[in-house]
């Protein structure tokens, strides 16, 4: 029921004008006409977007495959928002536990007491970091990264790194601390799987195994028999790593393997021989993932029909690139995603690599009617990759990459044999949101050289502070105000990351907490970062957000880079 935008009653009429805000009574309208006249213009509708019909051009295409389509029909009738449906996200009963992660006493008393924007929310107890246990193993990872510059000859420590990706956008820079050695990248990674898979993968980047392949063991579910015989060389010399110690962390600049990561890697390796089929691969992708993500909402706002069909058909089959110019025979499940030991189950959860695009780095160099969405990321991957794979072969062999199974604790002696490496620039992925903000500084400086920079992301941050989700807001007017300035900000934002035009910036077709929230989190962003930084010694601090992507996950992911003072 929709209630009136003055005493809150449920009622049904609403501005003859703008057809959007309701009152119970002529009383009510007359006592909101001056706040109300300011944005009624503004909200009115130009045209109402309809949906683009993606199912049927999927059809025409795919006519076989009768239940993606039907799935396709269900997707595209919930991404139709009207007018009414708007009005009653934005009443909606809030869901306190997700916007705020968890519930708890605390939190129960800091929302009870008078509130301002900004306010922060100080858990006095830290939401646990679930390890790896391999039910929930990330095939890739489900974030852009920023750019990184490497310092020649330098070490960068990479904490939680789960892919590659963090190498894809970076660049190896000269200075006057630069050195004529190998650059050395070091990562430490809680995932079995992530540790197994990104070592033979690194193994294919070595031994200059064709980029195409790469391509498909980091992220696809099909692969064709070439990649499957390039992986099992790769995973084969892998295995002849020692073994990494028991008692003790591991060596950061010795290749060796933990000995649940050499089960993995052996267990692949017997099963090259028996793969499942194309078609096994699909299922098991298209049974895991869940079916009203978010991630559908990315085929509307698509301009060509052609990218509409060709990513819907990449989020239901999981393949990268697409395997239609392949003959079935030469085709085969991925071994990393369909044949692991353990318990380990890469997808058991939505996972799409479009999430870790960064699209806005590639969609200005490319236009939509001459290149296909697709065929763009697919070209910068391919260029990123042979460029890294030039760093780790001969005869340049400018980086080495060592890969070790380990979770970054308290742990004394662990921190310690970090420390020794001095290096550069450390990564952290979003650990930080998993720590109180002092316990985690504490941690980093534990393992942090005399001048490293660091960098990391944030994906939760706003669930620590007051006003930065639209479920904050209990006044539909003050929602239906930021959904429209949220708005007005993605259509300015567009042109600047996508001058060609890939994708639609106005009336787009996504969640109205997602839109809102765009707007929302530079809202509260400062007091965010003032929280985060109280009482540490730092500079060269920049906090900021990357452009608004259709495909990014998170829209409002903040990126953090840093370096403590007199720290020696």
């Amino acid at each position: 029921m929709n209630k009136c935008n003055v005493c809150q009653k449920p009622c049904k009429d609403r501005c003859s004008r703008c057809q959007q805000t309701y009152y119970c009574s002529k009383a009510c309208q007359k006592q909101d006409y001056k706040d109300h006249k300011e944005i009624c213009v503004t909200q009115q509708p130009a045209v109402k977007a309809i949906v683009p019909n993606f199912k049927r051009d999927y059809a025409e295409k795919y006519q076989r495959e009768k239940n993606q389509i039907q799935l396709l029909a269900h997707v595209q009738g919930n991404l139709q928002y009207n007018e009414d449906s708007i009005d009653t996200i934005l009443q909606f009963k809030d869901n306190k536990i997700g916007r705020w992660r968890s519930w708890s006493k605390e939190l129960s008393d800091f929302l009870s007491s008078p509130r301002q924007i900004g306010d922060i929310f100080a858990r006095t107890t830290a939401i646990p970091y679930f390890s790896d246990t391999g039910s929930c193993a990330l095939s890739f990872s489900n974030t852009h990264k920023q750019s990184l510059s490497l310092n020649q000859g330098k070490v960068h420590v990479a904490v939680g790194f789960v892919d590659l990706d963090l190498l894809l956008q970076a660049t190896i820079v000269q200075n006057e601390n630069s050195t004529k050695q190998p650059n050395k990248f070091i990562g430490y990674e809680g995932s079995v799987y992530a540790v197994a898979k990104t070592n033979v993968i690194v193994e294919m980047m070595m031994r200059k195994a064709p980029v195409r392949s790469i391509i498909e063991v980091w992220l696809s579910t099909v692969w064709t028999v070439e990649t499957l015989n390039y992986f099992k060389i790769a995973a084969k010399n892998v295995l002849q790593f020692e073994n990494a110690p028991n008692d003790k962390p591991p060596n950061p600049t010795k290749k060796e393997l933990h000995p649940e990561v050499r089960s993995l890697i052996s267990h692949w390796c017997q099963s090259v021989s028996s793969p499942k089929s194309r078609k096994n691969a699909h299922d098991l992708w298209a049974s895991t993932f869940d079916k009203t993500d978010s991630i559908f909402a990315i085929v509307p706002n698509l301009v060509e029909p052609r990218d509409r069909v060709q990513v819907a058909r990449h989020i239901l089959t999981g393949e990268f690139p697409l395997m239609n110019d392949q003959q079935p025979k030469n085709l085969v499940a991925s071994i990393t995603m369909f044949n692991c030991n353990d318990g380990i189950s890469p997808h058991s959860a939505s996972e799409f690599m479009l999430h870790m695009m960064p699209v806005n780095a590639i969609l200005p160099k490319y236009q939509r009617e001459n290149t296909s969405f697709l065929d763009a990321l697919c070209n910068f991957l391919e260029d990123a990759i042979a460029k890294v794979c030039t760093w780790l072969s001969p005869p340049i062999e400018m980086m080495e990459i060592y890969l070790h199974f380990q979770m970054v604790s308290d742990d004394s002696e662990l921190l310690n044999s970090i420390k020794q490496l001095n290096a550069s620039t450390m990564s952290w992925s979003n650990i930080c949101d998993f720590f109180r903000a002092r316990d985690f500084h504490k941690l980093i400086k534990a393992c942090s050289g005399s001048n490293t920079v660091h960098v990391m992301s944030s994906m939760n941050w706003v669930t620590e502070v007051f006003g930065g989700h639209i479920a904050d807001y209990d006044d539909s007017r003050v929602r239906r105000k930021i959904l429209i300035d949220a708005r007005k900000m993605i259509l300015e934002s567009g042109p600047a990351i996508d001058p060609s035009g890939y994708f639609r910036y106005d009336q787009i077709f996504k969640h109205p907490h997602n839109i809102s929230n765009v707007f929302l989190a530079r809202r509260v962003k400062d007091n965010w970062q003032n929280h985060f930084f109280r009482g540490q010694d730092v500079d060269n601090v920049d906090v900021s957000f990357s452009q608004y992507a259709h495909t990014h996950r998170v829209h409002e992911l903040l990126n953090i880079s840093f370096r403590y003072n007199h720290l020696t």
